[in-house]
């Protein structure tokens, strides 16, 4: 029995896999709403970063996003590694560094000199999921339906995770939670940003996401993940691009004397909202 699950495992994980859930995914159709916020004046600051020199999704962001679908949407993003030869990139591209920097870091010099409260959303992206035709202005919908200050998206269940706490469920339209991933997108609305915004200097990577829910819950703003809309993270695995054991010896150095949430209260889930509530909240 151990062999025959060994075995489906190794299916379920391989390469081939999961290439053939990403074409399933993307072909699906986002669960649509009749009515809901008005988001048509809403502008988005997107910011991400970019491995030039490995393989991204950063080509399948940018035009995704750039669609706008309603929005009013501003991209700036940072390379690392080579300058890439896609021109509508190139266009978004505001800084390249040859070394690698940590992520948060060259999102601090992404935002110097702007005014991150002229924009009601401000998404973080890394370069490795796919996102759905239309999921900008489908998960900001339900991002605001629902209150939340920050939100992700779920993973949809063939990506790469850390926290099974980020995958979708299925029979659920979102969660508040107390806790949001910072990667691979995570968004603040504008009081969110004005607390979070920028962000924390002495942490390269991780840990962030423990402290943001202290900060958030003390000014009386909510959290969650919305599993109605997911992304796919099934491009690269955990921790290819950096070192785990010195992020980890960061993290456990930067929560040490930062406040944060407590490891016994991470996952837990403060309410639920199911499909069949939609119409109170959409």
């Amino acid at each position: 029995m151990k062999l025959l699950w060994k075995l489906v495992r190794g299916v379920f994980r391989s390469d081939w896999s999961k290439r053939m859930a990403r074409w399933a995914f993307m072909r699906s159709i986002l669960p649509m709403v009749d009515q809901g916020p008005d988001i048509s004046r809403l502008r988005v600051l997107v910011l991400g970063v970019y491995l030039a020199d490995r393989p991204n999704t950063a080509a399948h962001l940018v035009r995704e996003f750039a669609a706008g679908h309603r929005l009013d949407v501003e991209q700036r993003w940072a390379a690392m590694g080579s300058a890439t030869d896609d021109p509508v990139v190139q266009r978004v591209t505001v800084l390249t560094v040859q070394q690698p920097t940590p992520k948060f870091a060259l999102i601090n010099s992404l935002i110097a000199g702007l005014d991150v409260d002229r924009f009601d959303y401000v998404l973080v992206v890394d370069d490795d999921i796919h996102v759905q035709p239309g999921f900008l202005s489908a998960f900001l919908l339900r991002q605001r339906a629902f209150g939340f200050a920050l939100a992700q998206p779920a993973r949809a269940w063939h990506s790469y995770f850390d926290h099974s706490f980020a995958l979708r469920r299925p029979w659920l339209a979102a969660r508040q939670t107390r806790f949001v991933e910072c990667g691979p997108l995570v968004s603040f609305s504008r009081d969110a940003a004005r607390l979070l915004i920028p962000f924390h200097a002495e942490s390269e990577m991780w840990g962030m996401d423990l402290v943001w829910p202290v900060a958030l819950e003390r000014a009386g703003l909510t959290l969650g993940i919305v599993d109605e809309i997911a992304v796919d993270h099934s491009v690269r695995g955990q921790a290819t691009s950096y070192d785990r054991s010195t992020e980890l010896a960061a993290m456990s150095d930067f929560l040490a004397r930062t406040p944060h949430i407590a490891s016994e209260d991470v996952f837990k889930v403060v309410k639920r909202f199911r499909p069949s509530d939609r119409t109170r909240y959409l």
